[in-house]
C-alpha cells in the first residue's frame, strides 16, 4: 500500500501540529519537491507566503505539475464561497478551521484523507454511467446544478440560466488552446437572436428561456453555451468541424424562426461560425473575430439565408 505523505503550507505551528495529530504522521511543512501517488498537501485559504498569495492559484499549479496528488485548502467552517472556488480550482477537498484556527473535527480527517475511501467499486462506476446516460433534458441538469451551487449564480446569466460573457471567455480561451495543442477541430458559433427583446416582464422571461430550451435541446453535454452579450449567445463545440456546426446551427435558426415565442414574439436570427485548426487564425482573439467576421455577413448578405460559414 502507498505510504502517504504530508505537507502543508501557510499553516501556523499550532494548526500543522493538528493536522499532523489527526493523520497520525508527521505533517512537513512546505511544497513537495518530487509529488507522488500518496503525497497529500494542505494549502491555508489565506497563506501569504503562497504563490500568487493564495490558496486556489497554489492548487492549480500544484495539480498542473503533479496531477496524482491530493490537494486540500483550509477554509473556515463558515466561509462556503471559498468551498466552491476550491473545488472549481480542482481541490480534492477541504479541511474545515474555526474562527480561532482550530481543526473542526480532527478526528473524522484521517479517515477522509485514507486514500482507499477514493477508490470507487465498480458496480458503483457502471451505475454512474447509466445514470449520467438516463435522457434528462440539459436545462434540468443545469437547473438541478444552479441550485445547489451558489457559486454558479456568479458564472450564469440570470435571465437564461446560460453561462455569462465573461466565463465564456475564459472558456474560449481554454477550448482554443486544446484544439491547438491537440490538433483537434472546435468549432464557435455566434447567434444574434436580432431584434429587440419584450421589455422587462414575465414576456421577457419566458421569451428568453424558450430561446434557451432551443439551444439546449440541440447541444451537446460537451458543447458551451453562453449568452454573450444581450442578443449575441455563444457556442462552443468540442471536437466539431465546420459541417457539423454548420448543420447543427442551421436547425436552431430554422426552429428559432420558426416558433411563435410568448404574446406572440417572433424573431429574424442569424449566426456565423469559425472553425479551427485553420490557416490564419493564430489566437483566440483571430479565432473571435473571424466568427464575428462570418456574423456580420450573414447579417448583411440575403442571399446566405442567415448563417455564414469560413
Amino acid at each position: 500500500m502507498t505510504q502517504n505523505r504530508y505537507f502543508a503550507v501557510g499553516c501556523s505551528d499550532s494548526l500543522l501540529a493538528q493536522l499532523g495529530a489527526s493523520v497520525g504522521a508527521d505533517v512537513q511543512p512546505g511544497f513537495p519537491i518530487d509529488g507522488s501517488v500518496g503525497d497529500v498537501v494542505f494549502l491555508a485559504c489565506d497563506g501569504r507566503d503562497l504563490p500568487h498569495g493564495n490558496a486556489f492559484a497554489a492548487c492549480r499549479e500544484l495539480k498542473r505539475q503533479h496531477a496524482r496528488i491530493r490537494v486540500f485548502v483550509i477554509v473556515e467552517d463558515a466561509d462556503r464561497v471559498s468551498e466552491e472556488i476550491a473545488r472549481f480550482c480542482l481541490a480534492d477537498g477541504c479541511v474545515q478551521i474555526d474562527a480561532a484556527g482550530n481543526l473542526c473535527e480532527p478526528d473524522a480527517l484521517a479517515a477522509s484523507l485514507d486514500a482507499e475511501s477514493k477508490r470507487v467499486p465498480l458496480d458503483a462506476l457502471l451505475k454512474r454511467l447509466e445514470r449520467d446516460a438516463d435522457p434528462d433534458s440539459m436545462l434540468q441538469r443545469m437547473s438541478e446544478k444552479h441550485a445547489s451551487h451558489p457559486l454558479m449564480d456568479q458564472l450564469t446569466d440570470p435571465e437564461t440560466g446560460l453561462f455569462d460573457g465573461p466565463f465564456a471567455s475564459f472558456k474560449l480561451d481554454e477550448e482554443f488552446k486544446r484544439a491547438m495543442r491537440f490538433h483537434q477541430p472546435l468549432s464557435l458559433i455566434l447567434l444574434d437572436c436580432g431584434g429587440e427583446l419584450p421589455e422587462r416582464g414575465e414576456d421577457r422571461r419566458m421569451v428568453l428561456a424558450e430561446i434557451a430550451s432551443v439551444f439546449l435541446n440541440e447541444c451537446r453535454d460537451i458543447d458551451i453555451l453562453a449568452r454573450f452579450t444581450e442578443t449575441v449567445f455563444l457556442f462552443l463545440l468540442p471536437g466539431t468541424g465546420s459541417d457539423g456546426a454548420r448543420t447543427m446551427t442551421r436547425r436552431m435558426l430554422d426552429e428559432l424562426r420558426d416558433r411563435r415565442f410568448t404574446a406572440g414574439y417572433r424573431i429574424e436570427p442569424v449566426a456565423g461560425i469559425a472553425t479551427v485548426p485553420m490557416a490564419g487564425i493564430d489566437t483566440r482573439r483571430e479565432f473571435l473575430a473571424r466568427a464575428e467576421a462570418c456574423l456580420e455577413v450573414a447579417r448583411t448578405d440575403q442571399d446566405r439565408r442567415g448563417l455564414c460559414a469560413l
